[in-house]
């Protein structure tokens, strides 16, 4: 299962001395053609990263726990060099953990439990999930993670006021994973201010929204389910919609081949955007990756973004199209 906030903290309870600081990292470059509103040949960094994480050994069992990463642009005009990414200080024990800092909310880490395409992005659900800012990386952000417990661990964070414009969020997440069997839900809700609303439009300071995943796996073979529903999205009233997601894998040999769909059905409207995508990795290594993926949204959703790299519009028809040829190397 992914780790649900910081890496750091899974390392910290299962070893009794780490190493004080270690560097990690991802370096990721793909070669994108997408065709929309416009068509473009682009590189794409796919949220490559580096960070350092580590702990110190406290008196009463305890350690601190530190984790700060930042974002490498390996393609583009280079405007996304060394951009924040999350960066906590923490304390952990038996009881879990305690951190502050910037960070993923645990609403958002939820999807990533479900997304195939969750790292090399032309074709991740934040396509589609995080249209209206579900899936946020705040600053100010205080949280506390439960233990592992017989497979089923929980994260809540809570957002105090960004910059003093009285905006705030609650996120929670709980997990159960056996490694055959997977279940999750997580709560969300925030000011109509966070989520770009404004002063509570017709009356609504507060959005909220609801996730609920679930996967089976099986002799290399994965299958997920994602549902999302929204409550007044970004502070108005009524304004409602629900998203629908099933992911599909199976592992050859050193291959993975992989697909998604994804469906978000709006109150009131008749023309809702889906998202599809298809792909193959190949690992060359423990760390290092090729992959191949293709990348379709209708109804005015476009194309990447959120990290990868080029982002691109829909065409007069609403629909958009992508290829998406890559390298990713862990360390």
């Amino acid at each position: 299962m992914k780790k649900l906030l910081v890496i750091a903290v899974a390392a910290c309870m299962a070893t009794p001395a780490m190493a004080d600081t270690i560097l990690f990292g991802q370096l990721e470059a793909s070669v994108d053609s997408l065709d929309g509103a416009s068509k473009s040949t682009t590189l794409s960094s796919n949220s490559s990263r580096i960070g350092v994480k580590g702990s110190a050994d406290l008196d009463y069992g305890l350690k601190a726990i530190y984790h700060a990463e930042w974002g490498m642009d390996t393609g583009g005009d280079g405007t996304y060099d060394f951009k924040n990414r999350d960066q906590v200080v923490g304390i952990a024990g038996n009881f879990g953990a305690i951190l502050a800092g910037r960070h993923d909310t645990p609403f958002k880490l939820l999807s990533g439990e479900a997304d195939m395409f969750w790292t090399t992005q032309l074709g991740t659900s934040r396509q589609i999930t995080g249209g209206s800012s579900w899936d946020l990386r705040p600053n100010n952000v205080i949280a506390y993670q439960t233990p592992n417990i017989s497979g089923f661990q929980a994260l809540a964070a809570y957002v105090t006021e960004d910059n003093g414009n009285g905006a705030d969020a609650f996120s929670v997440n709980g997990i159960y994973d056996n490694g055959l069997l997977m279940f999750g839900a997580g709560y969300e809700t925030h000011s109509a201010e966070l989520n770009g609303g404004g002063d509570g439009i017709a009356g609504i300071d507060e959005s909220s929204a609801a996730r609920i995943i679930a996967g089976f796996s099986m002799v290399g073979a994965k299958v997920n389910i994602f549902y999302q529903s929204v409550f007044d999205d970004k502070g108005i009233a009524d304004n409602d919609n629900d998203t629908y997601g099933i992911g599909l894998s199976y592992g050859i040999g050193a291959g993975t081949i992989k697909a998604q769909y994804y469906q978000r059905i709006i109150a009131g409207e008749e023309n809702n955007p889906t998202l599809m995508a298809a792909g193959y990795d190949h690992n060359l290594g423990k760390n290092t990756t090729v992959y191949l993926q293709y990348a379709q949204s209708e109804e005015g959703l476009g194309l990447g973004g959120s990290g990868h790299g080029e982002s691109i519009k829909s065409d007069i028809d609403g629909d958009t199209t992508g290829v998406s040829i890559g390298l990713r190397h862990k360390f």
